[in-house]
């Protein structure tokens, strides 16, 4: 059942701010990696690039890396460039896969490190134990107002939307840490017959194609800990919200993956959560040090940006319709052929009337 919220505006009055001269900073390259080990194979990756200088002109990926995750007890996985990715992960630069994806799936209580070998260099991160997967009682919604921006576009707006809440048991006598991800498939219906030639300005409508279905990874995550909860029902707990606008035009299958942290890796997500939620304003908090799990053996002294994180995951999917949220919200407007959404197909999905 979904509930209307109003949400309180707040009205801030914001002074002058001098401007950061980035002239005079020095950044080096540095190699950045983010890399995920569960028990469900089909969120196992490694994505490799470099942190260019604010001036470098596009992002560098490394696409000839040797890389593989072991474990204390003598597993090996080998990972392979572009690889079987999935729906979610199709066309991923920089992304490395499982060679042999349904073998390499992490194991609770036992304990993983990645390595890499990149251009003659060798890194690797710190070992970690994946704890026992928490469950998720259930999944519901609530119709919102959120900031939000879609995947691909600078502009953030206040859409009209739903939250994501969970229900779940808390473990009693235990430090629990919990990071939300998603996986969203949905359907779009545009408006092709309505589109207008760019060169001409003319009227010029097309005969294919209005229905068209998306899947991608979204790149949205929430970490908590249960310092407040310990031992306790957690009720209502807000994962994720999504705008009516396109993502639920017609019909969205979301999966839900809860994974069970280190406490490592949560203080490192949750500096990552409270850098992406910033709004840029002089009230944010000022940027915290980011602190990784990876590091060169040979040389204490690189830096290497980002996160291995080994973890089990619950999940939960979800089902929702356009048709059965009384809410006033217009359709999604897009009057071209749906093909030219980034990612979108018309081909029907092989789950999709589940």
């Amino acid at each position: 059942m979904l509930k209307r919220i109003f949400p309180l505006l707040l009205l801030l009055t914001f002074g002058c701010i001098d401007p950061l001269n980035m002239g005079k900073m020095k950044q080096q390259k540095h190699l950045a990696v983010e890399g995920s080990f569960t028990n469900m194979p089909e969120l196992n990756y490694v994505r490799l690039s470099y942190a260019q200088p604010y001036d470098y002109p596009y992002n560098e990926f490394i696409t000839d890396a040797e890389v593989y995750v072991t474990s204390s007890e003598g597993e090996r996985y080998n990972f392979v460039y572009g690889g079987d990715g999935g729906d979610f992960y199709a066309n991923t630069a920089g992304s490395y896969f499982p060679e042999f994806p349904l073998d390499a799936a992490a194991q609770i209580g036992h304990t993983y490190t990645l390595h890499v070998v990149a251009n003659g260099r060798t890194y690797q991160s710190t070992p970690a134990t994946v704890k026992a997967p928490i469950p998720i009682d259930s999944v519901h919604f609530e119709v919102d107002e959120q900031v939000f921006s879609f995947k691909g576009y600078q502009e953030r707006k206040k859409w009209p939307g739903y939250r994501v809440l969970v229900n779940y048991q808390d473990p009693e006598h235990e430090k629990n840490f919990l990071r939300w991800t998603f996986a969203s498939q949905y359907e779009v219906s545009t408006q092709p017959e309505e589109y207008i030639s760019p060169s001409s300005g003319l009227p010029a409508p097309k005969s294919c194609c209005s229905r068209c279905f998306l899947s991608e990874k979204l790149d949205r995550f929430r970490v908590v800990n249960d310092r407040l909860v310990n031992g306790k029902k957690v009720i209502n707990q807000e994962v994720l919200f999504l705008p009516f606008e396109r993502y639920l035009g017609v019909k969205h299958k979301l999966k839900v993956y809860q994974h069970s942290l280190t406490e490592e890796a949560y203080n490192f997500f949750r500096i990552m959560e409270q850098q992406k939620e910033a709004k840029g304003t002089v009230f944010d908090p000022p940027p915290a040090e980011v602190k990784g799990n990876m590091f060169n053996p040979n040389d204490a002294a690189e830096q290497v940006i980002g996160f291995f994180d080994a973890s089990a995951v619950a999940t939960r999917e979800v089902v929702i319709l356009r048709k059965d949220i009384d809410y006033p919200v217009a359709p999604f407007r897009w009057p071209d052929d749906c093909r030219e959404i980034p990612g979108a197909s018309k081909e029907i999905p092989a789950d999709w009337l589940k």
